[in-house]
């Protein structure tokens, strides 16, 4: 049914009016869907079942959180009291809640104005003092970019001592696959599984990577039975790169 009623309303309600009113829209969608069966750990609401997608992911169909961001979000709450954090390309319904907490100074970034952000920061030169974040989220970010190890650079330039950078990116078996002749998007959805994707890491290939750039990093990886009350993926990994002192 959401899919459904996504598809008629992208087909006959302008992108902007969708954008502006979309908490109302979801707000009536959502009722279709109430039920105790599961329960989104962001906005708390109860429902017989998550929206699935054609990829397999879960959505909520109240706020739109994905499984990812739904980790992302229980692996938080109770860690960034009194920290300041800094999101890159966040979705909307995790920067909700983060700008919710009174105790956390929480700035988001996105440099291609796809998300709503408060900066557009340049991952590969990020206009900040060293040392200005305890925390640093970058989901989703790295298999973007180009010069990678400039922007894992800045990632540990812009973090304080004992500052932590979680990171996920759509992960591969064996090493790193890239490729700089690979350049339109159709090479690069064929070869990287999205247009806009430049490589895929493998799990051990992005922390060697980080490791170069001076980060101590661990890999924490989940796994959960198919229908889970939180609608998490079943696995999902999850690196976590710390500056040191």
């Amino acid at each position: 049914m959401y899919n459904q009623l996504k598809r008629v309303a992208k087909s006959i309600i302008p992108k902007e009016w969708l954008r502006k009113h979309e908490d109302t829209v979801r707000a009536m969608v959502s009722v279709f869907y109430k039920g105790n069966n599961f329960q989104c750990p962001i906005c708390q609401f109860k429902m017989s079942h998550f929206v699935r997608l054609k990829n397999g992911n879960t959505l909520c169909p109240h706020c739109g959180s994905l499984s990812r961001t739904r980790r992302l979000w229980t692996m938080l709450e109770d860690y960034v009291d009194g920290k300041s954090v800094l999101h890159f390309s966040p979705s909307k319904s995790i920067s909700y809640k983060f700008s919710e907490l009174k105790t956390v100074i929480y700035e988001t970034s996105d440099f291609m104005g796809e998300f709503q952000a408060q900066k557009r920061y340049n991952i590969e030169a990020i206009n900040v003092p060293n040392d200005t974040y305890d925390v640093v989220i970058c989901y989703h970010i790295l298999e973007h970019i180009n010069k990678d190890a400039q922007a894992m650079a800045e990632l540990y330039r812009i973090l304080r001592p004992n500052g932590i950078c979680y990171i996920q990116t759509p992960f591969k078996s064996g090493d790193i696959y890239e490729d700089d002749s690979i350049t339109t998007s159709e090479e690069r959805l064929k070869h990287f599984g999205q247009e806009d994707h430049v490589r895929i890491y493998s799990v051990q290939g992005l922390m060697g990577r980080l490791v170069k750039s001076g980060f101590k990093v661990k890999a924490k990886t989940f796994s959960e039975d198919e229908n889970n009350f939180h609608g998490f993926s079943t696995s999902e990994t999850v690196i976590i790169a710390e500056k040191g002192l």
